[in-house]
């Protein structure tokens, strides 16, 4: 499961923190990609009967990458936000 560690950084940290949170954000959902992967190919090829274990497997990575796109639609307003900003 992906276990979000918010912590008070000084200001050098902060977008590393972040960065790293993505990080690890991204291998989870291809880490849970996989498993589905490998989940549903057992299942195909009949090395397992347990659709129960491959249903669950199925709805983790996609409440996964639907996460996972909406950090990257939020990280890329804020991108768009600061750009507009004038020095």
């Amino acid at each position: 499961m992906v276990e979000q560690k918010l912590e008070r950084k000084t200001d050098d940290g902060i977008f590393q923190g972040a960065l790293e949170s993505a990080q690890q954000l991204l291998e989870a959902t291809v880490k849970a990609e996989n498993e589905t992967s490998e989940l549903s190919y057992d299942f195909m090829t009949g090395k397992t009967d347990n659709i129960h274990n491959l249903m669950i497997a199925q709805e983790k990575s996609s409440i996964l990458l639907q996460f996972t796109m909406q950090v990257r639609n939020q990280v890329m307003q804020a991108y768009q936000e600061i750009m507009r900003i004038s020095v």
